[in-house]
């Protein structure tokens, strides 16, 4: 079997797909997290709220 003469993945192609398949995921971590702080802090609100 011959080898292309251009790879398929190149370095430049290289950095194009790590910065669009990490990006979602770092995007989709930030967003759970975020969305976590947000439910632990109503859920200590309420708490909060039936102990008085």
């Amino acid at each position: 079997m011959r080898y292309p003469l251009v790879p398929l993945v190149n370095n430049l192609m290289f950095s194009f797909l790590v910065f669009w398949l990490c990006l979602p995921v770092g995007l989709l971590l930030f967003l759970l997290i975020v969305w976590l702080r947000f439910l632990l802090s109503q859920d200590i609100l309420q708490v909060k709220r039936y102990s008085y």
